[in-house]
């Protein structure tokens, strides 16, 4: 009796000591002869040569003589169950199919394995510890891994070696770790020549102080697990292509973290972090697709010219989660043509990037000097997802080589094809000097004609200042501003080189800078805006610019600058609908600017305000609407203007701006002078009257137009529109 108690607390240890190792085996002759759950066995007691297995249904004995050992492990083990168990320099073996072509042989903790009967899917169940060990296995088929508790440390080659070029599935069971040394000549700590995929709950923690972490020269999955590369001089995953699909990845590398190579990345779900410092190191990366549909993504790299996310092809994002702070800075690299800056970039592609949705945080402080959130050799494409991308480091002028000299700046999103935005909740907010918020070397497209506006939300800020790129004029990028001879890297909210085409969306660009050159949306082509609703100010310069054409067809638009243009086109305007507010404040700036080329209204209600009379004025020749223009020297006034049949068609606030000249109506004098342009589908010909200095109350105030308002008080004067298409003065 007193053995038997013995014994249960022997057993008792037995399986506390085993509980992450579920499942108790006895072997005899080489082969698992009996597996039971340690939650179904009650007490082992030994007695007359015999060990019994007790539990509350039934109780199995069997002969001493019977079991050569007893082990423990995750899962029931078939006939051909290999275990192979460390302890220091000692293994402990059990080979059911040694007479079947599987040989095993182990010196001082180095285990390596030959399978040669074409025996597939044999399960290998390690566990146990050695510090100078490694397990190595060649096999004619593929083979399980089942790691149920092993710690190998390797200082001259890999932990664990899989000389098979077929799939090769590995099993996760409690506490793992597998480290090679500096002395490893081969590729990784862990390193196969097939395919590996991860399953299990377990956790592995893998050390390549050689090269890689985990090497396959196939590809890399991970449906389950909890791995951690915590260090790899290299990659702390290699392999011809990678698949998330879930698990926990966790990485901090001097490297790259996941290089996919030639293949793709794709990432289903699952959690994946990514911490690096080490310059020019590519957190995730490949040269084909990589593709994001699911799971949760953090990256933090602050080497220098490091990447994010980086693709040779097209980096696709459909959902998921994404953080990634990049806060390494920009590096001149020495070229065939002088010098050449390499960015630190959060996302990178060299084809296109895809986003249809996700949930997207790239966070690019002071530090990134330069450095882009989104950016594309080819076409950047956004119809999805919630975007947040924020910049904050100054830009700097260099040179390229000779007298040639250049800038470089920090971009939230920067396309050098064209760039599509038509979807999603997108953030873009850059503070350095020089920054931009969205800018493309092709054309820019906003919006979906007749889509919903809240199917997009666009908010664009920049607040650093223009800096100098070289002194008396000529090279550099971009073009210089403010009429000086110097050429300037300018601020930008919404830049592009080509066409800008606004269909859509709820589009809010804001631009502080005291000095010229921050300008909200500039084309240096042809700006159109076909819908949307558009609030536009420029602190520093003008709202809206385009080189060669501005067109306004529809949508509802706010453009305003304190200090230039509201809008402004370099060659014709044009609008044909929509409702539009343009607000200058200060001499000799412009409400409506096309430096007297052709000023064309057929459609659509504007109001323009600007001191001294600062307008262009409508072509008559090229409008079918007429145009109303005034000049008021009051204060703050509130105008309204009725037609014959006293409805009203215009109720509108007029600031006090700076300037001089002008009088009310139509000149006298006054240092507080606005002008006034406005014209409608319904201003046609007859009488009107128009009060002034009143007061409003109730309605809609929308940048001081107000709707469905009472007015009240104040003075008028009344005005006849003649039948021709014209510009009408109130005198």
């Amino acid at each position: 009796m007193k053995k038997t108690a013995i014994l249960v607390i022997i057993w008792a240890a037995l399986v506390i000591s085993a509980s992450a190792q579920n499942v108790l085996h006895i072997h005899h002759d080489g082969a698992v002869t009996f597996d039971k759950a340690v939650t179904e066995i009650d007490s082992i007691t030994f007695q007359n040569d015999n060990a019994w297995f007790n539990n509350v249904d039934n109780t199995m004995s069997f002969p001493l003589t019977e079991i050569d050992s007893i082990t423990f492990s995750s899962s029931s083990a078939a006939a051909g169950d290999i275990f192979i168990t460390y302890d220091g320099s000692n293994v402990t073996i059990v080979n059911p199919l040694s007479d079947a072509g599987v040989a095993i042989n182990a010196n001082n903790g180095a285990v390596v394995v030959t399978a040669s009967g074409h025996i597939a899917d044999i399960n290998y169940h390690v566990s146990g510890s050695t510090a100078s060990g490694s397990l190595t296995i060649t096999s004619d088929s593929q083979y399980n891994l089942y790691l149920e508790g092993v710690s190998i440390t390797n200082a001259s080659g890999p932990a664990f070696y899989s000389v098979v070029d077929q799939k090769l599935h590995v099993y996760l069971s409690g506490s793992n770790t597998l480290t090679d040394g500096t002395g490893n000549t081969n590729k990784a700590a862990f390193q196969s020549k097939g395919q590996i995929i991860f399953n299990g709950s377990g956790a592995l923690t893998v050390s390549g102080l050689a090269q890689n972490g985990i090497h396959s020269d196939d590809h890399i999955k991970i449906n389950n697990g909890n791995i951690t590369v915590s260090s790899a001089v290299n990659d702390a995953l290699h392999c011809d292509y990678f698949v998330m699909n879930n698990g926990s990845l966790t990485i901090n590398n001097s490297g790259d973290g996941i290089d996919g190579d030639a293949g793709f990345v794709t990432i289903n779900g699952g959690t994946i972090q990514v911490s690096s410092s080490t310059v020019d190191t590519k957190a995730i990366k490949c040269d084909s697709t990589l593709t994001i549909n699911g799971g949760s993504i953090t990256i933090i790299h602050s080497g220098n010219q490091s990447k994010g996310l980086k693709s040779g092809q097209d980096v696709i994002i459909n959902g998921g989660t994404i953080h990634i702070t990049s806060s390494g800075g920009t590096v001149l690299e020495s070229t065939t043509s002088g010098n050449d800056p390499s960015y630190c970039t959060a996302i990178t592609a060299t084809n296109q990037v895809v986003i249809t949705g996700g949930d997207i945080t790239l966070t690019l402080p002071s530090s990134n000097n330069g450095g882009r959130g989104i950016s594309s050799d080819g076409n950047v494409s956004i119809t999805g997802g919630t975007i947040n991308i924020t910049t904050a480091g100054a830009g700097a002028a260099y040179t390229v080589t000779g007298s040639t000299k250049d800038s470089y700046s920090s971009s939230c999103i920067k396309s050098d094809g064209t760039l599509s935005i038509t979807g999603g909740n997108i953030t873009c907010s850059s503070t350095g000097s020089g920054g931009k918020g969205i800018r493309a070397g092709g054309a820019i497209t906003i919006g979906v004609l007749n889509e919903s506006d809240s199917a997009l939300i666009l908010q664009v800020s920049t607040s650093g200042e223009r800096f100098t790129v070289s002194s008396g004029g000529g090279g550099g990028w971009p073009g210089g501003g403010g009429g000086s001879s110097s050429d300037y890297c300018n601020p930008k909210g919404i830049r592009s080189d080509g066409n800008v085409t606004i269909n859509s969306g709820i589009i809010t660009v804001t631009c502080t800078q005291n000095n010229e050159g921050g300008e909200g949306i500039e084309s240096k082509a042809m700006l159109t805006i076909n819908g949307g609703q558009l609030t536009v100010t420029a602190t520093g310069d003008d709202a809206m610019n385009a080189s060669t054409r501005l067109t306004i067809n529809g949508g509802t638009t706010y453009a305003a600058s304190t200090k230039n243009d509201a809008i402004d086109s370099n060659g014709q305007l044009y609008i044909t609908g929509g409702f539009t507010i343009a607000a200058a404040n200060q001499t000799p700036e412009e409400s409506f600017d096309c430096d007297n080329n052709t000023f064309s209204i057929t459609g659509g209600t504007i109001i323009g305000t600007a001191p001294n009379g600062m307008f262009s004025s409508p072509t008559s020749s090229a409008c079918t609407q007429h145009s109303l223009k005034y000049t008021h020297s009051g204060n703050n006034y509130i105008q309204i203007i009725r037609n014959s049949d006293n409805a009203e068609i215009m109720t509108f606030y007029v600031p006090s701006l700076s300037g001089g000249g002008g009088g009310w109506p139509g000149g006298g004098g006054s240092s507080s002078s606005v002008a006034l342009i406005f014209s409608s589908p319904e201003f046609t010909a007859g009488s009107y009257t128009l009060k002034y200095g009143g007061s409003v109350s109730g309605g809609t105030n929308f940048h001081n137009y107000y709707t469905g308002a009472t007015y009240s008080g104040g003075s008028s004067k009344t005005f006849t529109v003649g039948s021709s298409f014209s510009i009408t003065s109130v005198n």
